[in-house]
């Protein structure tokens, strides 16, 4: 057993196709197959099935999945104590609910100067649920009550909103809305207090189809809307309208997929910005 082929295993595993660890390892699918194949056959079991939520592990890959996070630990602790080259670090793909992670730049940029190995890619997904399931992210910065089966992960804060506007225009001040991208991707949420598609069409309102967009159009008079308090309270020229509705209030999470343990970089970014995302939260007043 050869432990470049254990490196496409955790490749496989973590990110739940062959034709994602090829891309991360440099390799076609093919390629990917071909190794899993000889190990399976090393080991003269299989080490994937399929499953309701895709392939995962079977009780053996989950065995070898172990062992193979061990010697991954091991040869990374090896390789800096000799000064070697490890395994270039694929970039994590990050998305967020209608584009809140960006309201995570500073965290983010936090996390690449205390850890210049580990790339990161934030993507435009609305919907950071079906972007994880669907292996297009391998983490989401989610707004949701509760998660389903097929993710994990940790709750970092419960966020609150309260309408906002910007002071020297408040009389005349109209409401901005959700446009049906945004409504389409993220339906029936804690967000509605803002009146979204074709509600929000039929009043004639303005609308946008993301957090950054919104919080930039209130900043720039266009209207007024309902803000997260932890984003709209740093910016002075915000003022809130009124106390924050309990009925509004969302937890956040960081999910990534269940049957795709995260790797070392991974596991770093979700336990840097549960500690970062979950101070700057709780800040707000």
């Amino acid at each position: 057993m050869l432990w470049s082929d254990l490196e496409v295993f955790l490749a496989a595993v973590r990110t739940g196709s062959y034709t994602a660890a090829g891309r991360q390892l440099d390799v076609n699918r093919t390629t990917v197959g071909r190794r899993v194949d000889a190990l399976e056959r090393a080991l003269g079991t299989p080490l994937f099935e399929q499953t309701p939520l895709g392939y995962a592990p079977t009780p053996a890959g989950a065995r070898l999945l172990a062992a193979a996070e061990a010697m991954e630990r091991e040869v990374a602790a090896m390789l800096a104590d000799i000064g070697g080259i490890g395994l270039r670090s694929a970039p994590i793909r990050i998305a967020g609910s209608g584009g809140i992670a960006c309201e995570f730049l500073p965290e983010l940029a936090a996390f690449r100067q205390a850890h210049p190995d580990v790339p990161i890619e934030l993507l435009g997904e609305l919907d950071p649920l079906d972007a994880v399931t669907q292996r297009r992210a391998d983490l989401g910065i989610v707004l949701v009550r509760a998660l389903p089966l097929r993710l994990t992960g940790v709750q970092v804060a419960t966020l609150r909103q309260s309408p906002y506007g910007i002071a020297d225009s408040l009389p005349s001040l109209p409401q901005l809305g959700w446009g049906y991208e945004f409504n389409a991707a993220l339906p029936g949420g804690p967000w509605n207090s803002n009146p979204a598609g074709e509600v929000a069409q039929a009043a004639g309102l303005a609308t946008f189809n993301s957090w950054p967009q919104l919080k930039q159009a209130v900043l720039s008079g266009i209207g007024k809307a309902s803000l997260w308090c932890f984003a709209a309270d740093a910016e002075p020229a915000l003022l809130r309208l009124a106390p924050p509705d309990p009925r509004h209030d969302c937890p956040l999470w960081l999910v990534h997929r269940a049957k795709a343990p995260p790797g070392p970089g991974l596991s770093q970014l979700i336990a840097f910005l549960e500690k970062r995302i979950a101070a700057r939260c709780n800040q707000e007043s």
